[in-house]
């Protein structure tokens, strides 16, 4: 009987985590209005997603215009940007509440759902119809101010400033395409990269087949990701300066390891290495993994597919230390003499870098 209870309640459990999270919902039916013209490429497939909108939403009412051959929608098109001092020449225009939306693109996608959620929990000042109506006045605080913040703020949350590409706002992208790009620029930061170049090279030239010892790669490159992602989360300066500390203290010791200067043994070196694995997640101080939650949080998904999205990111960001880790598999190709001097040359500018950078 016991049994059946906890089976029971294990269903019930996964239910509760596999049903997406139910919007909140204030409005009996909010109006998306549509200002497209015929033949428009952009526009079709505007209205194409819009379809597939009415569905996920169904307090969504669309109402479209044809504005390129009718000519009281065009003029009712020019009325709005007389209203609201915007230059509206171009089609497709969508408009929810204040919000006006030019063109059709993953980011205006996203800006739409946005939109939709937050004038369906708040009230808002539906312009097209008050223009329509002939009741519309320009306010100086507009009802919808918070939506407009929410999205300056989101803006700065999900913006980063990479070399030569310049910025990038994350918040355009979708997030299946979003999160691996994260993950990847999270694990080429230079300090990082050379850290795991370190590791790489602690385990590959003191592997021994019978202690197979090669097994610390994967188990410290999850090490890695998953301290990067601890320090994401907490953002605590401390434990970034500590772990910069242990990962210099740790660079000396194997270069006077292998100096032998100190005889380590196979259990205290890979005592040390996952030490070094540790510290150097926790060192990578970088935002992407919290660029990447902002994202999430904003698609108001239920927590498993959170959880999935986590990992997505966790294996995005180990890929290309996966990929760096089989420029160490040819080793016994190069001389003991000069291991030695690649290893000690590696160690000391893992020690510049993590002073100076």
């Amino acid at each position: 009987m016991l049994k059946k209870i906890k089976q029971i309640l294990i269903v019930i459990i996964l239910l509760l985590v596999l049903i997406p999270t139910p919007k909140v919902n204030a409005k009996e039916k909010l109006n998306l209005y549509l200002f497209w013209g015929d033949g428009c490429p952009h526009c079709a497939l505007e209205k194409e997603y819009l379809e597939d909108l009415k569905e996920e939403y169904k307090e969504l009412n669309v109402i479209q215009y044809e504005v390129w051959y009718n000519e009281e929608n065009n003029s009712f098109l020019k009325q709005i940007a007389d209203k609201t001092n915007k230059s509206l020449t171009g089609v497709p225009v969508t408009i929810i509440g204040q919000t006006i939306i030019t063109g059709f693109k993953e980011s205006t996608e996203q800006q739409m759902k946005r939109a939709i959620d937050y004038y369906l929990e708040n009230d808002y000042q539906d312009i097209v119809e008050e223009i329509k109506n002939g009741t519309y006045e320009q306010q100086e605080e507009l009802p919808d101010q918070d939506f407009i913040e929410q999205e300056e703020k989101l803006d700065k949350e999900t913006t980063v400033d990479l070399p030569i590409i310049k910025k990038i706002n994350f918040k355009d992208f979708d997030l299946l395409t979003a999160i691996p790009i994260l993950g990847v620029l999270a694990s080429l930061s230079l300090p990082i990269l050379w850290l795991i170049i370190t590791y790489f090279s602690s385990v590959n030239l003191e592997k021994d087949r019978k202690v197979k010892i090669i097994l610390l790669l994967p188990a410290g490159l999850l090490l890695i990701g998953i301290c990067s992602i601890i320090q994401s989360m907490l953002q605590i300066e401390i434990i970034n300066m500590v772990s910069r500390i242990i990962i210099i203290i740790l660079c000396i010791t194997f270069m006077i390891h292998k100096l032998e200067k100190i005889n380590l043994t196979k259990s205290q070196l890979t005592g040390l290495i996952l030490l070094l694995a540790i510290a150097i997640g926790l060192a990578s101080k970088n935002n992407y993994w919290q660029i990447a939650n902002t994202l999430i949080e904003v698609e108001k998904i239920s927590l498993l597919p959170k959880l999935a999205l986590n990992f997505y990111y966790l294996i995005a960001y180990l890929s290309p230390f996966m990929l760096l880790s089989l420029l160490f598999i040819p080793w016994k190709k190069i001389s003991p003499q000069k291991q030695e001097l690649i290893e000690l040359s590696i160690w000391t500018a893992s020690i510049l870098v993590i002073i100076f950078i």
